[in-house]
């Protein structure tokens, strides 16, 4: 669920709704050109970086120098270090404005290069007055902030030369701190006719996640006419980043904004009164094979395998995100030669984690199940047991002496006078607090979590002697996430927060009652948010599917023996080459050993032939020697075929129904094996869908836990897989979701 305020949440539940807002952020970036921009040498200052403005670092620090109006003494500003380490700055001119400094930029790319506007980032002081040089000629602007952007077209041009004119400070230096080669174009609702997200997600990852959305926009100046040459529908192209903003109008008067997604053109068009666009996720450009798949006897991890799949996706390390947790399972199988969108299903699948884009557009592999989780503390009491915390069972207390503690209505034990088998109390501090109800030195329950987990409460049940104050803190791969102070505290305490995947809990208890040691009887997480979908949210009652029961769950192992047989693999006639060439060979089953011969009449020839890269399903080799005259030679790769065999792990799930099978390609260890057939079992045990038809609310996303009201079931919890909101002024919904055991 995204993260919205307490009034967002509370508002959303009444019966009458506030007005719903939509806005839409579409930046018509020419990517080739972006790709191919470079600042040209010239003469800029040595703490210039003339490669920052191209790229997505920003300035945080600047240099106190001699300039009119720059420097100040409120700390902002810093000396130039002696060492020529400096903080980057993005490209700074050595020439003051009064002598109308220039930074060209050029695009090596193989076309000359067509842009809808360009947007420039200048800083502290920037150009009020500054002229653009093209192959088009010159033309002068007057700009008011330190960001500047133009619709102006800048068509065929093969550079871009910006001249300060007249900066805002005086006699500055022209500083560019990022060049962007397009514009952003912004829609709200007085543009918006309609629209539509819809969101699909496989909890395991049985099949990949989508999002779709659609946009009609209002075109009655004709502005998106593919016939209008200044029209924005001209620049748009594929792959342009789309950002759908919902808002929602408070009690108080305000809106309150989130993102919904973050997509990517696909599909437009327009015609004299409006103007449709579609975009999608990530994953649906992700269509190029993986072909580095690998069996590896030594294993490598779910985590290093996926980081694999992306850098060859080329996918930046800032566009991802892997738990931590799949560093945990090593695997040998190679990936097949699929798409990389399908290797990452795989591995989401073989490490019981769901595949997913984040709403910034980040691409992710969460786990998706209950971790172990180990309660500890830094000191108790002997008839103590901190470890048995998060047991749900039945918990008594000791009459001890403590302040206010000791009762005689039978609730309490006596200690017994020897050394004994206790009953469960939970965790009782060694420490008392003081007359000040402080602590020597505060107890500490840490939580630890094998895998980063995603929970949006935390129930605490106390004794009968209850603090006064907590600390909790929460960290991830050890640093610090979030700090949360305890407000009303009773004996039945409810931390209400989305905590979002954290790996280690920490509750410091800070003050009790004086006198008292700390009693915390049993901990327990709340995976599900607390929304509720009411029958007072849903256009009609929700269709319910009793699906076909699964007797039983398999999953099958698949292992790999290296072959012993040597064999022509592959053979292809070819001339060849007059220069050292490449070839590349592509095989249905998993190979290893190879080595490359070209053959003419049965005798093999030296033409430099060797394989220079191999894989289990793919091999790359190279002529490096060819001959002067060109010869008619067949090309043989020569290897083993790994032998490989199966095993079937299986769960019980009903006393009847089908047999469900389930194979992934990377499964060979029967450790993982069980943990897979447990986890998808335990999916389909489920058996109940819905369908249900409402009123929306934006802020709910695929794969959350959520409540839906029944006649039937107390509290019974769901797990939503499509999301659907329409908008038209108003919002609506539909969802469906899976029963959550």
């Amino acid at each position: 669920m995204q993260y919205v305020s307490t009034e967002y949440r509370e508002q959303m539940q009444k019966p009458a709704r506030n007005k719903s807002y939509m806005r839409l952020s579409m930046g018509l970036i020419n990517q080739a050109a972006q790709r191919g921009a470079e600042v040209q040498e010239g003469d800029f200052a040595p703490y210039s970086d003339i490669k920052a403005p191209l790229s997505d670092d920003k300035v945080s620090k600047i240099y106190a120098t001699y300039e009119e109006n720059w420097n100040s003494l409120d700390g902002s500003v810093y000396f130039l270090p002696k060492n020529g380490t400096y903080f980057q700055q993005g490209a700074v001119t050595n020439a003051l404005v009064s002598e109308h400094p220039s930074i060209t930029v050029r695009f090596n790319t193989e076309d000359t290069v067509s842009l809808k506007g360009i947007t420039l980032k200048f800083g502290k002081s920037w150009p009020t007055r500054l002229m653009i040089t093209t192959e088009q000629g010159q033309a002068e602007y007057e700009n008011n902030s330190k960001e500047f952007a133009t619709e102006d077209t800048f068509d065929e041009i093969t550079y871009m030369t910006i001249t300060a004119l007249e900066m805002s400070r005086g006699e500055t230096r022209f500083r560019l701190e990022q060049f962007t080669c397009g514009i952003g174009l912004e829609f709200d609702d007085n543009k918006i006719i309609s629209a539509k997200l819809s969101s699909t997600i496989s909890p395991i990852a049985e099949n990949l996640p989508t999002i779709d959305f659609t946009v009609t926009i209002e075109n009655m100046d004709k502005y998106y006419n593919v016939d209008n040459e200044d029209s924005a529908i001209n620049y748009v192209e594929t792959g342009q980043e789309l950002k759908v903003y919902w808002g929602y109008g408070l009690d108080d008067g305000t809106i309150e904004w989130f993102k919904g997604a973050t997509l990517y053109m696909q599909e437009w068009s327009a015609d004299d009164t409006t103007a449709k666009f579609s975009a999608v996720d990530k994953f649906e450009y992700m269509d190029d094979e993986y072909k580095r798949g690998e069996y590896r006897p030594e294993g490598i991890s779910l985590y290093d395998l996926a980081v694999d799949v992306f850098e060859d996706a080329n996918i930046s390390a800032d566009e991802y995100w892997i738990d931590p947790y799949l560093k945990n399972i090593t695997v040998q199988n190679p990936l097949p030669a699929v798409s990389h969108k399908q290797c990452l299903q795989l591995i989401a699948n073989a490490g019981r984690s769901v595949l997913m884009q984040s709403a910034d557009g980040i691409l992710m592999i969460k786990s998706s199940f209950l971790p172990d989780i180990e309660a500890s503390a830094n000191a108790e009491t002997e008839y103590s047991d901190a470890t048995k915390l998060l047991e749900n069972e039945s918990r008594h207390e000791y009459a001890a002496y403590e302040t206010n503690f000791a009762r005689t209505n039978g609730a309490q034990y006596f200690l017994p006078r020897q050394q004994a088998q206790y009953v469960q109390c939970g965790f009782i501090s060694q420490a008392i607090s003081g007359e000040d109800g402080t602590f020597p030195e505060n107890p500490v329950v840490t939580l630890s979590m094998e895998s980063a987990y995603t929970f949006h409460n935390i129930t605490l049940y106390f004794g009968h002697a209850i603090p006064k104050k907590f600390v909790l803190r929460t960290y991830r791969d050890g640093e610090r996430v979030a700090t949360y102070k305890s407000k009303s505290i009773s004996a039945v305490t409810i931390v209400k927060y989305d905590f979002v995947d954290v790996d280690r809990i920490e509750i410091e208890f800070t003050e009790a009652k004086p006198l008292n040691r700390i009693h915390l009887m049993r901990v327990e997480f709340g995976e599900a948010t607390d929304y509720t979908i009411t029958y007072d949210d849903l256009f009609s009652p929700p269709t319910g599917k009793r699906l076909e029961k699964v007797k039983e769950m398999r999953v099958t192992r698949t292992i790999y023996t290296p072959g012993t047989e040597l064999k022509d693999l592959t053979q292809e006639e070819i001339d060849t080459p007059l220069v050292p060439t490449d070839y590349e060979f592509s095989f249905s089953n998993a190979v290893h050993g190879l080595t490359v011969a070209c053959v003419v009449d049965g005798e093999e020839v030296d033409v430099g032939a060797e394989v220079i890269e191999q894989r289990t399903y793919w091999c790359k080799v190279r002529i490096s020697n060819p001959p002067a005259v060109p010869i008619k030679v067949t090309l043989t790769v020569r290897g083993y075929e790994f032998g490989i065999s199966t095993a079937i792990k299986a769960v019980t799930l009903n006393n009847k129904g089908k047999i469900q099978s389930w194979d992934n390609p990377l499964i060979s260890s029967e450790t993982d094996a069980q943990n897979l057939v447990e986890w998808v079992g335990e999916y389909y045990a489920a058996g109940n869908e819905y369908e249900l038809k409402f009123r929306g609310d934006p802020a709910l996303e695929v794969n959350d836990l959520t409540y839906l009201e029944s006649q039937y079931v107390e509290s019974l919890m769901i797990r939503l897989e499509d999301v659907e909101t329409s908008y038209n002024g108003s919002i609506s919904g539909k969802i469906t979701a899976r029963r959550k055991m």
